[in-house]
């Protein structure tokens, strides 16, 4: 590693009283400590005549630096500061490829971190707080391997015990009122690499309004389709953290490939990659899995696999824990091919039609059913001659500048209006007029005039994108808009009245090689002209939310929970909320969130959990208790001993928003800042304990 060092000059003069032939007579010499000087070099001249020995040393002192500023979230920044201490990172192009990866795996190994090549937040935090002075740190060790090692070392045993990291397999879960297929996610994210939970809500890809975004969500969460198009099948209660464990690609042959999960011994992990040209994280499933004492084996089938580079993001095995990639990662799939991508693309175009015609600001579409919705990107196009002759809105033939504006099958982009070109003779090009269910427009002369060459896969620049939008309430959905030029035939159904509009679009483009994390760009609308797309509902219904209440018409407590009961495995624990009233909307599924206090003298630490139940025909919900343990619990009937669960909150989900009833008589409504409140005040005696 490189240091700033600046040269110093010291003179140390000794002096010898008769020195030559008496060694026994010298003078004491006091030593001088100078802190944080490192020694280069040490010459000494040769002796003159007289008594006196000069030694001159030369010394350096460290000059630190301050990286305290830098964004270290853009690779550039990552790349120079590797660069500059040392670590070839290669040219600072903004990719994360290999060179990259292998320079942070060494700046890691050097600080004392996990090497495992991602700049996660540990790896930025170290290289904010990195001076150049530093010296190199003991290896990275992990906590749960220290552990281990000292606790072997402490038995009296002949045994040999290989430390390893391991997970308790628990029992797949029973079918019971507490199960849910709602909740979160894990996955990774496609432009960080970070660890992430995805919240998974209700979906309907129908509607324009099918999927609510919601605004308030646990830390390190986050709504669908923002990170890609989901392809999960493990929903849990809580959100994922990363695991000690660590998988790897290890074993390539012409017709396989291998994964090694080292550090937990599990069948039942499922593993994720990005495909080529994609942007979604996929599963594929192993044609063989086999485990040892702290190691899983899985083998996969290259047969059938697309053409070209995956990436093998992370392993999971509904622990609760996400075990990331790391070391190779990538595979190529048959022959060698070009996958590479342009980090600086954005959305062009959002089409928005009915009727084959540009839905115009404000127009009202109440019980629509056959809304298309389709966008482009900048970096889909390339940019042709504006035209030189006036083109109507019903001719099928046009005349451009040359013959080399387009060749046939490609598709011209003229104002608004996307053409496919079926023939050309010369300077004059036969077209499918109002392409993709464009509107025909008339087209005069200087007209901007753009070609889509290619709508292969490969050439797709954006292979997934979603869409915000809002009501003036503030309502908020998610639309899903798949890959560019690809059409999303929608309705209003379920949409509240309102004024709506777009409020953003966010593009992925496909991974490139070599790179663990694909591009992507939000646009917001800020007077932009692309977002000039606003539509009108006003004979469906006024949203409003469900309200709770505290007794019946009799007086008494019409909501119930266990009032400080004790449990034990095998119990089951009630919850009636019979005082929920209906808003508008009838809920989908309930979120019982639940503070986890120390039960008496346990010397836990406080925390809280959730569990997600689907609605049937009532508000009674029923958590079964069906395993216990003493560690943290992911499963929802695997619960931790040593706890007082206090009810915290209900919280309903319905198809437009959500209502957070907590046990202090407040009434927190997701879509906007204004609160309500409730008169259930006996909520927080709502109590059971596991010791």
């Amino acid at each position: 590693m490189q240091k700033k060092l600046a040269p110093l000059l010291f003179v140390l003069i000794f002096l010898s009283c008769g020195l030559g032939n008496n060694n026994a007579e010298r003078e004491s010499i006091t030593e001088t400590s100078v802190d944080d000087i490192v020694v280069e070099e040490t010459t000494t001249t040769s002796p003159v005549p007289s008594s006196t020995s000069t030694t001159t040393t030369t010394v350096y002192i460290c000059t630190s630096e301050d990286n305290s500023n830098i964004d270290f979230k853009n690779i550039k920044n990552i790349q120079n500061f590797l660069n500059r201490y040392g670590y070839n990172a290669g040219d600072e192009d903004g990719y994360l490829g290999n060179q990259t990866v292998s320079a942070i795996k060494e700046f890691q190994n050097f600080a004392g971190l996990k090497p495992d090549g991602d700049p996660g937040p540990a790896t930025r935090n170290a290289m904010n707080n990195w001076t150049g002075c530093e010296e190199q740190a003991p290896e990275y060790v992990s906590g749960e391997e220290t552990a281990a090692e000292s606790s072997s070392d402490s038995e009296s045993t002949t045994t040999t015990t290989t430390t390893t990291t391991t997970t308790t397999t628990i029992p797949s879960e029973n079918v019971s009122n507490s199960q849910s297929n709602y909740g979160y996610q894990p996955s990774v994210l496609l432009t960080s690499n970070e660890i992430i939970s995805i919240f998974r809500g209700l979906e309907d890809k129908t509607s324009i309004c099918g999927v609510p975004y919601i605004n308030n969500l646990n830390a390190n969460s986050i709504n669908l389709y923002q990170n890609g198009l989901l392809q999960y099948s493990t929903v849990g209660n809580s959100t994922y953290t990363e695991s000690i464990a660590t998988a790897e690609i290890v074993n390539v042959t012409a017709s396989t490939f291998t994964i090694n999960v080292i550090g937990n011994g599990d069948t039942n992990f499922k593993f994720y990659f990005i495909k080529p040209f994609e942007s979604d994280i996929t599963q594929l499933t192993p044609s063989s899995i086999t485990t040892s004492s702290g190691l899983t084996t899985a083998v996969f089938n290259k047969n059938n696999l697309e053409q070209g580079y995956w990436f093998f993001s992370f392993a999971e095995n509904n622990s609760g824990q996400i075990v990331k990639s790391v070391g190779l990662r990538e595979i190529l799939i048959s022959d060698e091919l070009i996958q590479t991508q342009a980090s600086n693309n954005e959305v062009d175009t959002i089409f928005f039609l009915k009727d084959n015609q540009n839905i115009s600001k404000g127009l009202n579409l109440n019980s629509v059913s056959d809304i298309k919705l389709f966008y482009t990107s900048k970096n889909l196009y390339d940019s042709r001659d504006n035209t030189t002759v006036a083109i109507s809105d019903s001719a099928n033939t046009i005349t451009l500048k040359n013959d080399a504006q387009a060749s046939e099958g490609q598709i011209l982009h003229i104002g608004r209006e996307l053409m496919l070109v079926t023939a050309k003779n010369g300077s004059t090009y036969t077209v499918e007029r109002g392409y993709f269910s464009t509107q025909k427009q008339s087209h005069p002369v200087g007209t901007a005039v753009r070609v889509v060459q290619n709508t292969s896969k490969q050439s797709i620049q954006s292979s997934f994108a979603y869409a915000v939008i809002r009501s003036e309430q503030g309502i908020r959905y998610q639309v899903s808009l798949g890959s560019e030029l690809s059409i999303n035939q929608l309705s209003t159904s379920n949409c509240p009245n309102g004024l709506y509009s777009f409020e953003e679009i966010t593009i992925f483009s496909w991974r490139p090689q070599g790179s663990s994390v694909t591009y992507s760009t939000t646009k917001l609308d800020r007077n932009n002209p692309i977002f000039d797309k606003q539509f009108l509902i006003n004979n469906s219904y006024n949203y409003s939310p469900p309200t709770l209440n505290s007794k019946d018409i009799d007086g008494n407590f019409i909501n119930s929970g266990p009032r400080n009961i004790n449990i034990s495995i095998g119990d089951k624990v009630r919850f009636d909320f019979s005082g929920i009233a209906l808003g508008t909307n009838i809920p989908k599924f309930v979120e019982l969130k639940l503070t986890m206090n120390p039960y008496e003298s346990s010397g836990k630490l406080s925390k809280s959990r959730s569990i997600f139940i689907e609605i049937s025909n009532n508000y009674i919900f029923e958590i079964s208790i069906n395993n216990i343990i003493s560690s943290s619990a992911f499963k929802s009937d695997v619960w931790e001993s040593g706890y007082k669960y206090i009810f915290d909150s209900l919280i309903l989900y319905d198809n437009v928003s959500k209502t957070t009833f907590k046990n202090n008589q407040e009434v927190i409504y997701d879509y906007t800042s204004s609160k309500g409140s409730h008169d259930a005040y006996y909520l927080d005696q709502f109590i059971f304990n596991i010791p």
